[in-house]
């Protein structure tokens, strides 16, 4: 945290970080979807509660994004679907997301990426067992620095005392601070200005260029949704509509 740096140069900061030290991780994802994507299989993406579920939003039917991609919605969870309080004592209730991946048939050879900041509590954990339970290739992206800094004994925890980064196949750390805000004003009790978005909507752009760089280098064509708005857009995106409506649940 800083009450120093302009919230620009905090986030240039944070880029800059994950960009050099993540980057191998962002080329074995984009394989890794690659791969999954050009044998046929989906890409599941999902945000285990609160505002980590808009990364995976972002990567859902989005104009120059990756049309296999199959958005996960934990409605109890979210908090602008079910209330505030109410998603967060689900993301902390064992067992749920193992019914939620469960009912969006995550399977064998495919791609499942689990967005969670914190990486501890109970959505998360579960969410990234059972999806390796059902034989997906498993990314996660979230912050070191929570998972090593929450205590083990802590309540937020899940049972088992895991953390995101130790269960997942793949971890791309966006290293997000405690607390998440990094701007401190001088009389004021509490930082503010949440970097998280930030940092994983950069996550998610390179993860999916790389992907796309991938395909190409194997002379296969990235399946890659057109603007709707744009000339053309509603032909362009026409054939893969047909081909994904019956797979991908909330297309």
């Amino acid at each position: 945290m800083s009450n120093q740096k302009s919230f620009l140069d905090i986030c240039i900061d944070f880029l800059q970080k994950i960009e050099k030290e993540q980057a191998e991780n962002f080329k074995k994802a984009g394989q890794a979807i690659g791969d999954a994507i050009m044998a046929g299989k989906l890409v599941h993406v999902v945000g285990t509660g609160g505002h980590t579920c808009l990364p995976a939003y972002d990567m859902f039917y989005r104009a120059g994004g990756l049309v296999p991609v199959n958005l996960i919605i934990p409605i109890g969870a979210l908090y602008g679907a079910s209330g505030a309080l109410h998603g967060m004592r689900i993301e902390r209730c064992p067992g749920y997301m193992n019914r939620v991946i469960d009912y969006y048939k995550v399977g064998p050879g495919d791609v499942a990426i689990i967005f969670n900041n914190i990486g501890v509590n109970a959505a998360t954990i579960d969410a990234a067992l059972e999806c390796k339970a059902k034989g997906a290739y498993t990314i996660g992206v979230g912050g070191s620095p929570w998972q090593k800094e929450i205590p083990l004994d802590h309540y937020t925890r899940h049972p088992s005392k895991k953390n995101l980064m130790d269960i997942v196949d793949l971890f791309i750390d966006d290293y997000n601070p405690v607390g998440d805000a990094v701007i401190e004003l001088e009389g004021f009790d509490r930082p503010i200005a949440p970097i998280s978005q930030v940092t994983d909507s950069y996550i998610v752009r390179r993860i999916e260029i790389e992907a796309c760089k991938y395909m190409l280098s194997k002379g296969f064509k990235p399946p890659v949704w057109m603007s709707a708005n744009r000339v053309g857009g509603d032909e362009a995106n026409a054939r893969y509509q047909e081909e994904y409506y019956h797979r991908i649940k909330n297309l």
